[in-house]
């Protein structure tokens, strides 16, 4: 009889105490999720301006190593069209050889090369939310539309 109530008590605690460890670690997990920001909550202070930027969609990297007016827009797209297909970061070098990153509207930061990745090697109007911080660039965009040049 002793025995039984020994067991009994022993599942009883067992139970109580990993429901009790489930519920905490519930809690804990509830309170330190990470908090979304989009374009319905996002703070003013981190949402740019509004703005457009004109230029030519390419793999940054050329730019930044080849310092020539050409890597604004090239005579043959083949380069930017190859470093496009390899996975290479896209972005958008206005004719004066400033290079904006393309970011989302939403933090955590989501992936928007997919976004560039049809207008590779094309000139492009972009509109939306306008960065700069320290020399770099970035837009957020709302609308991108191919424009002759």
């Amino acid at each position: 009889m002793e025995r039984n109530r020994l067991k009994l008590w022993s599942a009883l605690l067992s139970v109580y105490f990993g429901t009790a460890c489930v519920c905490f670690g519930a809690v804990c997990y509830s309170q330190s999720a990470a908090p979304h920001l989009g374009r319905s909550n996002m703070p003013a202070a981190l949402n740019g301006t509004a703005g457009s930027v004109t230029g030519y969609v390419r793999d940054i990297a050329c730019p930044l190593r080849n310092h020539s007016k050409e890597s604004a827009h090239p005579s043959d797209d083949s380069c930017v069209k190859a470093c496009a297909r390899a996975g290479a970061p896209l972005g958008i070098i206005t004719s004066d050889g400033m290079i904006y990153n393309v970011i989302s509207h939403t933090m955590p930061e989501t992936d928007e090369r997919s976004l560039l990745l049809p207008y590779a090697a094309k000139t492009v109007k972009a509109t939306g939310r306008v960065f700069e911080y320290n020399g770099a660039r970035a837009i957020a965009i709302d609308k991108i539309e191919v424009v002759s040049q």
